[in-house]
């Protein structure tokens, strides 16, 4: 079993604290990946096998939409508005300043909150929400295979950057799993891991790209 088939099986089998009896929170997120491009909603030029098996032990919510967003990178008003509960108009997406966070709210109330991934919404709301994280990537854009990250350190701060050396999902996937691995299982926990695939640039790991290149799956309608 590979980290990333690892990483899929401990988000369908994360069961709650019992002591707390509050549910431990994995949260996996995809930048920018439409809803039509995964098999399990009927995509069949498309391989998504974990997100096939995600799909079928829970819910997928398919009638949900981008609100909008200042210009074409939606990825920051979507997280944005996933963070703070509020919509595009009502809420600054470049810095989360003034708003609420879920990771904020649970962590007020016992939980241990990680955060790894991209966070194009500001340092300083990525420190109020999280009380630890690694390999956090701040910014739009970079190369999957050299993606700039940082640590949040022992003292609460942000390490300084350096450059991640294996590809972007498998180096936050190793992340997310190092931290369920090593857990205090006492205490309920979110973990937030923000994928920078299928975000451009779009370059896949050749064995995965091949796949397609032989055969170019067909351009949505829309």
């Amino acid at each position: 079993m590979t980290r990333r088939e690892l990483l899929a099986s401990l988000a369908m089998t994360a069961a709650p604290v019992r002591a707390a009896k509050r549910p431990n929170i994995l949260f996996l997120f995809a930048d920018d990946q439409r809803a039509d491009t995964i098999a399990a909603h009927g995509n069949p030029h498309i391989r998504t096998p974990h997100l096939d098996r995600l799909a079928s032990s829970g819910v997928s919510f398919r009638n949900n939409y981008i609100f909008g967003g200042n210009s074409g990178a939606v990825c920051v008003p979507s997280r944005a508005m996933l963070m703070s509960g509020k919509t595009w108009f009502h809420v600054d997406t470049a810095t989360l300043a003034g708003a609420r966070l879920l990771p904020e709210v649970l962590g007020e109330n016992g939980y241990t909150t990680f955060g790894t991934g991209k966070w194009h919404n500001g340092q300083a709301s990525w420190l109020r929400a999280f009380q630890r994280g690694r390999t956090v990537m701040f910014g739009g854009m970079s190369d999957h295979s050299k993606v700039p990250i940082r640590d949040l350190g022992p003292d609460g701060k942000l390490t300084a950057e350096r450059t991640g050396e294996k590809f972007s999902s498998e180096l936050f996937a190793d992340s997310a799993i190092d931290f369920l691995q090593s857990h205090d299982r006492t205490k309920p926990f979110f973990a937030y891991i923000a994928f920078t695939a299928p975000h451009d640039p779009r370059m896949p790991p050749l064995p995965d790209r091949q796949r397609y290149y032989r055969s170019l799956p067909p351009l949505p309608f829309r």
